[in-house]
């Protein structure tokens, strides 16, 4: 059967491909587990600047294991409760991820298979992307994913499509601001792929960590407190060394030291991670 994620890279991107497609990539607990692995590795690796999350088959994911669901009236209130543990913590992982993720969804992405599209800073989309939250029709609701969803759609939307579970297609994904880009291909999909990772290698790589966490935060409060806190935040910018890096670069008319053009030159590429 191989593995349940199998893990490869584009240069500086980690590509985690979802490998279950005959089950649609459910995301059972072995399928959740991988992902989590595969995601720790990748954060791991310095030489892994951003993240893509794909899928085998035809399908992005179907969410949850239907076949697993319909025994949980029957386990222990203790069990049913852990069973999503799994999913919980993969989008714990997603909103503490120090590099850039990428949703490559070339197939229907439905359930929590939207939720961990969603969990994605971007989403690229192929022509037979999907997306639907049919959980009411099957008499749940997609708790867990309003978490990050409620991030990445307008609240009248998201209600809309978890309340009837009706499906849209890459092009309405696009027009809500759920997808980035909607690309012609699955070689078109890669190349915006490769693009998003090509455009990452030019960022400084402390601030991708600290700022996509500080956004998750401001995000979140009132704008008075939001610019308090923003004030603070910036410290760790001012105090770290890529700034000071990277103004010096800007001045000096050379590259700044975490990029493809430093290290092709053989300069220190250091930061102050």
């Amino acid at each position: 059967m191989g593995p349940a994620v199998v893990a490869s890279r584009r240069g500086s991107l980690a590509v985690l491909t979802l490998n279950r497609p005959d089950e649609r990539n459910p995301l059972n607990a072995e399928l959740s587990a991988a992902l989590l692995v595969g995601l720790r590795e990748a954060y791991a690796d310095d030489g892994v600047r951003s993240v893509a999350i794909a899928a085998a088959g035809s399908a992005f994911s179907a969410g949850g294991d239907l076949r697993q669901m319909r025994e949980l009236a029957a386990m222990p209130a203790a069990a049913a409760w852990a069973w999503p543990a799994g999913i919980v913590e993969l989008h714990q992982l997603a909103l503490e991820s120090p590099k850039p993720l990428i949703a490559v969804v070339d197939g229907p992405a439905f359930a929590g298979g939207m939720g961990l599209a969603g969990a994605c800073d971007i989403v690229l989309a192929g022509p037979r992307a999907s997306f639907a939250m049919p959980e009411v029709r099957l008499g749940l609701f997609p708790m867990i994913i309003v978490a990050h969803l409620v991030r990445a759609l307008p609240r009248k939307v998201l209600l809309d499509l978890m309340l009837t579970g009706r499906a849209i297609d890459a092009e309405e994904a696009a027009r809500v601001g759920l997808v980035a880009r909607v690309c012609a291909d699955e070689e078109a999909l890669w190349a915006a792929a490769d693009d998003y990772a090509a455009m990452f290698e030019e960022t400084s790589p402390d601030a991708l960590r600290l700022g996509r966490r500080a956004f998750g935060l401001l995000a979140d409060l009132p704008a008075p407190q939001a610019l308090d806190a923003a004030q603070f935040l910036n410290l760790a910018f001012f105090h770290g060394t890529d700034l000071a890096e990277g103004a010096a670069a800007f001045l000096d008319r050379r590259p700044a030291p975490w990029t493809p053009a430093a290290r092709a030159a053989g300069a220190p590429t250091g930061t102050g991670e």
